[in-house]
Protein backbone atom coordinates (compact mmCIF):
# COMPACT_ATOMS: atom_id res chain seq x y z
CA UNK A 1 0.00 0.00 0.00
CA UNK A 2 1.29 3.23 -1.01
CA UNK A 3 -0.13 7.02 0.51
CA UNK A 4 1.12 10.29 1.45
CA UNK A 5 2.44 11.10 -2.17
CA UNK A 6 3.34 14.57 -2.47
CA UNK A 7 4.05 17.02 -5.31
CA UNK A 8 7.68 17.62 -6.63
CA UNK A 9 8.89 20.58 -8.46
CA UNK A 10 10.28 19.35 -11.46
CA UNK A 11 12.42 20.88 -13.66
CA UNK A 12 11.56 20.52 -17.57
CA UNK A 13 13.43 17.73 -19.00
CA UNK A 14 12.23 18.62 -22.93
CA UNK A 15 14.48 22.03 -21.57
CA UNK A 16 17.46 20.11 -20.90
CA UNK A 17 17.45 17.89 -23.88
CA UNK A 18 16.79 21.18 -25.90
CA UNK A 19 19.41 23.05 -24.33
CA UNK A 20 22.28 20.43 -24.82
CA UNK A 21 21.63 20.22 -28.52
CA UNK A 22 21.39 23.93 -28.94
CA UNK A 23 25.06 24.54 -26.54
CA UNK A 24 27.41 23.39 -29.58
CA UNK A 25 25.72 25.70 -32.04
CA UNK A 26 26.67 28.88 -29.29
CA UNK A 27 29.76 28.30 -27.01
CA UNK A 28 32.47 29.59 -29.68
CA UNK A 29 30.41 32.94 -29.24
CA UNK A 30 31.01 31.83 -25.73
CA UNK A 31 34.13 31.85 -25.89
CA UNK A 32 35.03 35.13 -27.97
CA UNK A 33 32.78 36.64 -25.30
CA UNK A 34 34.85 35.72 -22.78
CA UNK A 35 37.66 37.13 -24.53
CA UNK A 36 36.07 40.76 -25.25
CA UNK A 37 33.53 40.67 -22.52
CA UNK A 38 31.13 41.08 -25.09
CA UNK A 39 27.47 39.67 -23.55
CA UNK A 40 24.93 41.92 -24.88
CA UNK A 41 23.40 39.34 -26.99
CA UNK A 42 24.15 36.05 -25.28
CA UNK A 43 23.16 36.65 -21.93
CA UNK A 44 19.33 37.27 -22.40
CA UNK A 45 19.78 33.33 -24.68
CA UNK A 46 21.24 31.75 -22.17
CA UNK A 47 18.75 33.46 -19.05
CA UNK A 48 15.66 32.19 -21.53
CA UNK A 49 17.10 28.17 -21.82
CA UNK A 50 17.92 27.85 -18.20
CA UNK A 51 14.22 29.62 -16.99
CA UNK A 52 12.62 26.93 -19.55
CA UNK A 53 14.66 24.34 -17.18
CA UNK A 54 13.43 26.25 -14.00
CA UNK A 55 13.39 30.04 -13.46
CA UNK A 56 15.17 29.31 -9.88
CA UNK A 57 18.52 27.77 -11.50
CA UNK A 58 21.27 30.11 -11.82
CA UNK A 59 24.10 29.99 -14.67
CA UNK A 60 27.15 31.56 -14.77
CA UNK A 61 31.20 30.98 -16.28
CA UNK A 62 34.28 31.12 -14.38
CA UNK A 63 37.61 29.86 -14.74
CA UNK A 64 37.69 25.69 -15.37
CA UNK A 65 39.48 23.44 -12.76
CA UNK A 66 40.85 20.89 -15.35
CA UNK A 67 39.64 22.93 -18.41
CA UNK A 68 40.09 26.26 -19.74
CA UNK A 69 36.60 27.63 -19.17
CA UNK A 70 33.79 26.11 -17.17
CA UNK A 71 30.09 26.03 -17.28
CA UNK A 72 28.29 26.64 -14.35
CA UNK A 73 24.15 25.57 -13.88
CA UNK A 74 23.46 25.32 -10.01
CA UNK A 75 20.62 25.53 -7.69
CA UNK A 76 21.73 28.47 -5.62
CA UNK A 77 21.52 26.76 -2.68
CA UNK A 78 17.53 25.81 -3.12
CA UNK A 79 17.33 22.36 -1.95
CA UNK A 80 14.27 21.72 -4.25
CA UNK A 81 16.41 22.81 -7.51
CA UNK A 82 19.59 20.39 -6.79
CA UNK A 83 17.98 17.46 -8.47
CA UNK A 84 16.87 19.69 -11.90
CA UNK A 85 20.70 20.88 -11.82
CA UNK A 86 21.51 17.39 -11.03
CA UNK A 87 19.62 15.87 -14.24
CA UNK A 88 21.17 19.25 -16.26
CA UNK A 89 24.83 17.87 -15.61
CA UNK A 90 23.86 14.18 -16.11
CA UNK A 91 22.94 15.11 -19.51
CA UNK A 92 26.30 17.06 -19.78
CA UNK A 93 28.71 16.35 -22.51
CA UNK A 94 31.91 14.67 -22.00
CA UNK A 95 34.28 17.70 -20.10
CA UNK A 96 37.49 18.25 -23.08
CA UNK A 97 40.16 20.60 -22.81
CA UNK A 98 38.31 23.89 -23.20
CA UNK A 99 34.53 23.33 -21.08
CA UNK A 100 33.88 21.36 -18.38
CA UNK A 101 30.36 21.73 -16.64
CA UNK A 102 29.41 21.85 -12.88
CA UNK A 103 25.69 21.93 -11.04
CA UNK A 104 27.67 23.82 -8.11
CA UNK A 105 30.47 26.92 -8.02
CA UNK A 106 33.43 25.32 -7.61
CA UNK A 107 36.36 26.31 -5.37
CA UNK A 108 38.45 29.51 -6.32
CA UNK A 109 40.28 30.57 -3.30
CA UNK A 110 42.68 32.78 -5.33
CA UNK A 111 39.63 35.05 -5.14
CA UNK A 112 40.77 35.73 -1.95
CA UNK A 113 44.10 37.38 -3.02
CA UNK A 114 41.78 40.59 -4.07
CA UNK A 115 39.71 43.11 -3.29
CA UNK A 116 35.91 43.42 -3.59
CA UNK A 117 33.51 46.11 -4.35
CA UNK A 118 30.18 46.15 -2.29
CA UNK A 119 28.97 49.14 -4.03
CA UNK A 120 28.47 53.22 -3.19
CA UNK A 121 32.43 53.09 -3.37
CA UNK A 122 32.85 50.38 -0.54
CA UNK A 123 36.05 48.06 -1.21
CA UNK A 124 37.26 45.23 0.78
CA UNK A 125 40.46 43.84 0.81
CA UNK A 126 39.77 39.65 1.46
CA UNK A 127 43.17 39.26 2.28
CA UNK A 128 42.47 39.94 5.66
CA UNK A 129 39.43 37.81 6.24
CA UNK A 130 39.56 35.81 8.84
CA UNK A 131 37.42 32.20 9.96
CA UNK A 132 37.64 31.02 13.35
CA UNK A 133 36.54 26.99 13.25
CA UNK A 134 35.61 24.62 16.02
CA UNK A 135 34.00 20.81 15.63
CA UNK A 136 32.57 18.69 18.82
CA UNK A 137 34.32 15.37 19.09
CA UNK A 138 32.61 12.68 16.08
CA UNK A 139 30.93 15.66 14.44
CA UNK A 140 30.96 15.41 11.18
CA UNK A 141 30.84 19.16 10.12
CA UNK A 142 32.90 22.21 11.44
CA UNK A 143 31.40 25.52 12.78
CA UNK A 144 32.83 28.33 11.08
CA UNK A 145 32.89 32.57 12.37
CA UNK A 146 33.55 34.76 9.64
CA UNK A 147 35.80 38.11 10.68
CA UNK A 148 36.71 41.04 8.87
CA UNK A 149 38.06 44.08 9.98
CA UNK A 150 35.78 45.73 7.51
CA UNK A 151 32.86 44.02 8.88
CA UNK A 152 32.29 47.22 11.37
CA UNK A 153 31.66 49.56 7.90
CA UNK A 154 29.23 46.54 6.88
CA UNK A 155 24.98 46.37 7.68
CA UNK A 156 24.61 42.91 8.92
CA UNK A 157 22.82 41.62 5.57
CA UNK A 158 26.21 42.45 3.99
CA UNK A 159 28.44 40.75 6.20
CA UNK A 160 26.23 37.60 5.67
CA UNK A 161 26.49 38.35 1.98
CA UNK A 162 30.33 38.41 2.23
CA UNK A 163 30.57 35.02 4.45
CA UNK A 164 28.58 33.07 2.18
CA UNK A 165 30.39 33.84 -1.06
CA UNK A 166 33.95 34.05 0.59
CA UNK A 167 32.79 30.28 1.73
CA UNK A 168 32.19 29.11 -1.42
CA UNK A 169 35.40 30.81 -2.95
CA UNK A 170 37.09 28.97 -0.25
CA UNK A 171 35.55 25.48 -0.26
CA UNK A 172 33.09 25.53 -3.17
CA UNK A 173 29.36 25.67 -3.03
CA UNK A 174 28.85 21.46 -2.23
CA UNK A 175 31.77 21.69 0.41
CA UNK A 176 30.16 24.21 2.30
CA UNK A 177 26.84 22.20 2.12
CA UNK A 178 28.48 18.85 3.12
CA UNK A 179 30.94 19.96 5.58
CA UNK A 180 30.22 23.26 7.45
CA UNK A 181 27.82 23.46 10.22
CA UNK A 182 26.79 26.59 11.70
CA UNK A 183 27.88 29.84 9.91
CA UNK A 184 28.01 32.88 11.87
CA UNK A 185 30.18 36.29 11.44
CA UNK A 186 31.74 38.82 13.93
CA UNK A 187 32.63 42.49 13.79
CA UNK A 188 35.36 41.73 16.49
CA UNK A 189 38.07 39.14 16.06
CA UNK A 190 36.67 35.99 17.81
CA UNK A 191 39.09 33.60 19.09
CA UNK A 192 40.87 31.57 17.56
CA UNK A 193 40.77 33.50 13.97
CA UNK A 194 42.82 31.88 11.35
CA UNK A 195 43.69 32.39 7.88
CA UNK A 196 41.04 31.02 5.08
CA UNK A 197 43.62 28.35 4.17
CA UNK A 198 43.70 26.69 7.84
CA UNK A 199 39.50 26.54 7.64
CA UNK A 200 40.04 24.82 4.04
CA UNK A 201 43.14 22.17 5.21
CA UNK A 202 40.63 21.08 8.24
CA UNK A 203 37.60 20.62 5.76
CA UNK A 204 40.01 18.50 3.47
CA UNK A 205 41.09 16.75 6.84
CA UNK A 206 37.28 15.47 7.92
CA UNK A 207 36.57 14.94 4.12
CA UNK A 208 39.18 12.75 4.27
CA UNK A 209 38.32 10.80 7.54
CA UNK A 210 34.35 10.34 5.72
CA UNK A 211 35.95 8.87 2.48
CA UNK A 212 33.92 5.77 3.58
CA UNK A 213 31.19 6.69 4.80
CA UNK A 214 30.24 5.99 8.22
CA UNK A 215 27.38 4.00 9.76
CA UNK A 216 26.26 5.58 13.22
CA UNK A 217 24.35 3.83 16.17
CA UNK A 218 21.50 5.74 17.86
CA UNK A 219 19.11 4.79 20.63
CA UNK A 220 16.30 6.45 22.44
CA UNK A 221 13.33 5.87 24.41
CA UNK A 222 9.80 6.19 22.79
CA UNK A 223 7.28 8.11 25.57
CA UNK A 224 6.01 4.94 26.57
CA UNK A 225 9.32 3.49 27.77
CA UNK A 226 9.95 1.41 25.10
CA UNK A 227 13.46 1.41 23.41
CA UNK A 228 14.10 3.05 19.59
CA UNK A 229 16.97 1.54 17.42
CA UNK A 230 18.47 3.56 14.83
CA UNK A 231 21.78 3.28 12.13
CA UNK A 232 22.38 6.56 9.88
CA UNK A 233 25.04 6.88 7.42
CA UNK A 234 26.76 10.21 7.76
CA UNK A 235 27.44 12.71 7.21
CA UNK A 236 23.70 13.25 6.56
CA UNK A 237 24.03 15.71 4.09
CA UNK A 238 21.85 16.00 0.82
CA UNK A 239 24.12 17.23 -1.43
CA UNK A 240 25.90 13.75 -1.05
CA UNK A 241 23.19 12.80 -3.26
CA UNK A 242 21.59 15.73 -5.50
CA UNK A 243 19.63 13.36 -7.26
CA UNK A 244 18.07 11.65 -4.68
CA UNK A 245 14.84 14.02 -3.73
CA UNK A 246 12.26 11.25 -2.85
CA UNK A 247 12.40 9.67 0.41
CA UNK A 248 10.77 5.99 0.75
CA UNK A 249 9.85 4.80 4.19
CA UNK A 250 9.28 1.12 3.96
CA UNK A 251 7.67 -0.34 7.40
CA UNK A 252 8.64 -4.42 8.44
CA UNK A 253 6.54 -5.94 10.60
CA UNK A 254 7.73 -9.01 12.61
CA UNK A 255 7.43 -11.94 14.48
CA UNK A 256 9.82 -12.26 16.85
CA UNK A 257 11.31 -9.93 18.90
CA UNK A 258 12.15 -9.53 22.64
CA UNK A 259 10.64 -7.98 25.63
CA UNK A 260 11.82 -4.24 24.09
CA UNK A 261 9.94 -5.05 21.01
CA UNK A 262 13.02 -5.58 18.91
CA UNK A 263 13.52 -8.07 16.69
CA UNK A 264 15.88 -11.29 17.52
CA UNK A 265 16.81 -14.84 15.65
CA UNK A 266 14.72 -15.36 12.89
CA UNK A 267 13.06 -12.32 12.54
CA UNK A 268 16.41 -10.58 12.97
CA UNK A 269 17.86 -12.91 10.27
CA UNK A 270 14.91 -12.03 7.84
CA UNK A 271 14.91 -8.46 8.34
CA UNK A 272 18.73 -8.39 6.86
CA UNK A 273 18.49 -10.82 4.28
CA UNK A 274 15.76 -8.40 2.67
CA UNK A 275 17.06 -5.48 3.06
CA UNK A 276 20.56 -7.01 1.28
CA UNK A 277 18.59 -8.32 -1.06
CA UNK A 278 14.95 -7.74 -2.24
CA UNK A 279 15.05 -4.15 -1.06
CA UNK A 280 18.37 -2.48 -1.94
CA UNK A 281 18.58 -4.15 -5.25
CA UNK A 282 15.04 -3.00 -6.11
CA UNK A 283 16.90 0.67 -4.93
CA UNK A 284 19.61 0.10 -7.77
CA UNK A 285 21.73 2.95 -8.86
CA UNK A 286 18.70 5.48 -8.50
CA UNK A 287 18.20 5.16 -5.36
CA UNK A 288 19.98 5.00 -1.51
CA UNK A 289 19.29 3.20 1.76
CA UNK A 290 20.13 6.33 4.41
CA UNK A 291 19.07 4.58 7.57
CA UNK A 292 16.71 2.95 9.33
CA UNK A 293 14.99 2.64 12.54
CA UNK A 294 13.25 -0.28 14.52
CA UNK A 295 11.03 -0.47 17.99
CA UNK A 296 7.98 -1.46 19.08
CA UNK A 297 7.86 -4.88 16.88
CA UNK A 298 8.73 -2.70 13.17
CA UNK A 299 11.55 -1.55 10.93
CA UNK A 300 11.37 1.35 9.03
CA UNK A 301 13.70 1.69 6.24
CA UNK A 302 14.59 5.17 4.64
CA UNK A 303 15.67 5.42 1.20
CA UNK A 304 16.20 8.23 -1.12
CA UNK A 305 15.53 7.64 -5.03
CA UNK A 306 15.43 9.81 -7.93
CA UNK A 307 11.70 10.80 -8.32
CA UNK A 308 12.47 10.72 -12.42
CA UNK A 309 13.59 6.80 -12.04
CA UNK A 310 11.29 3.77 -11.31
CA UNK A 311 13.01 3.07 -7.94
CA UNK A 312 10.28 4.59 -5.55
CA UNK A 313 7.61 1.91 -7.69
CA UNK A 314 10.54 -1.16 -7.53
CA UNK A 315 10.53 -0.50 -3.34
CA UNK A 316 6.84 -0.66 -3.35
CA UNK A 317 6.58 -4.07 -5.14
CA UNK A 318 9.48 -5.54 -3.67
CA UNK A 319 8.18 -4.49 -0.07
CA UNK A 320 5.07 -6.20 -1.33
CA UNK A 321 7.29 -9.44 -1.12
CA UNK A 322 7.80 -9.32 2.90
CA UNK A 323 6.49 -12.47 4.76
CA UNK A 324 6.16 -11.69 7.96
CA UNK A 325 3.11 -9.48 7.86
CA UNK A 326 1.81 -6.26 5.90
CA UNK A 327 4.32 -3.80 4.82
CA UNK A 328 3.86 -0.40 4.55
CA UNK A 329 5.51 2.06 2.04
CA UNK A 330 5.12 5.73 2.18
CA UNK A 331 6.87 8.49 -0.29
CA UNK A 332 7.30 12.17 -0.01
CA UNK A 333 9.45 14.81 -2.25
CA UNK A 334 11.82 15.67 0.02
CA UNK A 335 14.62 17.03 -1.44
CA UNK A 336 16.11 18.57 2.02
CA UNK A 337 16.24 15.31 4.27
CA UNK A 338 13.96 17.00 6.68
CA UNK A 339 12.17 13.64 7.43
CA UNK A 340 15.48 12.46 8.65
CA UNK A 341 16.65 16.08 10.42
CA UNK A 342 15.86 14.33 14.07
CA UNK A 343 18.94 12.03 13.12
CA UNK A 344 21.42 14.13 12.34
Amino acid sequence: MIFGRSRRKAGDGGAIVDFWAWWPTVHPDVEAALSTGDWEALTPQFSRRVEAIHPGLEWEFSRGTNAKHALVVSSGGVSELRPVAARWGAMAPEADATWEYHISRQPDPTVLQNTIGLGEGVQLDLTQLRFAFTREEDSPEIDVVAYHPGFRMLGEQVRGRVTFLTLDWLLGEDGVEEWIGAIAWDTEEPPGAADPAELAEAVDELREQYRTPQWVLLRADLPDGSPLIATVQRPLRPVRWPRFDTHVAVTLPYQHSNQSGLPEDESLAALREFEDTALTTAAGPDGVLIAHETSNGARTLHYYVDADSPAADDLAEAAGWWKDGRARVERHFDPSFERLRRLR
